[in-house]
């Protein structure tokens, strides 16, 4: 699908605003049974992939947050009737459960279900100027929802234009 079909398709649907890390951590812990798990109980090698993932980020161009400076969040979602539709065992990393990992300077975020990036990262929201511009926080945004339609068979589309997305 080209940019210029995306756009049309989608555009409408990016909500302008974005909400802050707490904002996103909330939406987590209003909609899943989860547990926080301390960002250190994670390997050396995946906290630095995760840090060096976040450093190069595309919501971090402008920030430049240094690594130093990052805040991570680890949360595992408990998997039950709030959760099921997002459990993909093709994407099961660590056994039987979804978890959910957010930077919470850049925003950056890391999870086992496609579905559950898709949706976080429309919660998420991108700024006016980021919208106007189409930058790449933007595009980031726009080819997650295009994913979506074409990979989810429309999974977080249905939602969105059924309002059952309350951002």
């Amino acid at each position: 699908m080209n940019y210029e079909r995306q756009i049309k398709m989608f555009k409408h649907l990016i909500p302008i605003g974005e909400r802050d890390s707490k904002d996103l951590i909330d939406y987590l812990k209003n909609k899943f049974d989860l547990v926080e798990i301390d960002f250190s109980e994670l390997p050396s090698y995946k906290r630095n992939m995760l840090s060096e993932n976040a450093k190069y980020y595309v919501g971090n161009v402008k920030l430049n947050v240094e690594i130093k400076d990052m805040s991570f969040r680890l949360f595992k979602i408990i998997e039950n009737e709030k959760s099921i539709e997002y459990v993909d065992p093709r994407e099961a990393e660590y056994g039987n459960f979804l978890f959910f990992i957010l930077e919470e300077k850049t925003k950056y975020m890391y999870t086992n279900s496609g579905k559950l990036l898709i949706e976080m990262t429309y919660v998420s929201g991108v700024s006016e100027e980021s919208y106007l511009e189409e930058d790449d926080v933007f595009k980031d945004l726009l080819s997650k929802l295009m994913f979506d339609y074409i990979d989810f068979n429309k999974f977080l589309y249905k939602k969105i234009l059924h309002k059952k997305i309350n951002r």
